[in-house]
């Protein structure tokens, strides 16, 4: 018997929480880049737009905040070569990760008055790569350009074939003024599967999100 009332009183309260729940939508700008001792490594500026659903955990001032985004991360590349066949160059790589992105996060609601709150944040991600653009394009000194073949001073390709998931950890914050939202947030993730080489990096984004809650 105590055993049933324990039950339904969970099942009430579950209830009770999804009634509860609120909805809202992110965008703005992410600053991604490869977390890699090698400085060659820079900041891509990139969108995000997407939905988070708000969770009341309880009657506490917790919430469970699991949510949706398309993302663009990846990184920026600059680096001089000394290959050692007369060919010098510097060269410059725009990566673009497009990405399919699951955050599962866990918030505590502050109120400072009765329209700003704060909400800081921390939870995990999911994240799957739908496709991929590789832009290189090299700048060779101290050669005649004539002497230089064409197909070695831009390389462009799409990519979707590859199997790219990442994983990782999340922390933010979020401020609220009635139904806007500001959150800054950082992912730190680690690859899952790869099979491309300049990926072997976990990986470093920084969301700048604006909001609208329902």
């Amino acid at each position: 018997m105590k055993k049933t009332i324990v039950l339904v009183a969970l099942i009430l309260v579950s209830v009770v929480s999804i009634s509860q729940t609120k909805y809202g939508v992110r965008a703005g700008m992410t600053l991604s880049t490869y977390n890699s001792s090698q400085s060659i490594y820079q900041f891509k500026p990139g969108i995000h737009i997407g939905g988070v659903a708000d969770i009341p955990i309880a009657s506490s001032k917790f919430s469970f905040v699991p949510g949706v985004y398309f993302a663009d991360k990846g990184a920026k590349i600059y680096a001089y070569v000394e290959p050692g066949h007369g060919y010098n160059y510097y060269y410059k790589v725009n990566i673009s990760s497009y990405q399919l992105q699951i955050p599962l996060l866990f918030t505590y609601n502050i109120s400072i008055n009765d329209k700003i709150k704060l909400k800081p944040q921390i939870g995990g991600f999911l994240s799957y790569e739908i496709f991929g653009i590789y832009n290189e394009k090299r700048d060779y000194e101290g050669t005649d350009s004539s002497n230089v073949p064409n197909e070695m001073t831009s390389y462009y390709y799409f990519y979707d074939d590859y199997f790219i998931l990442t994983y990782g950890g999340n922390i933010g914050l979020s401020i609220f003024y009635n139904k806007y939202s500001f959150t800054l947030s950082c992912d730190v993730g680690s690859l899952f599967e790869t099979r491309l080489s300049y990926s072997n990096y976990p990986d470093i984004c920084m969301f700048f999100s604006l909001g609208y809650n329902f």
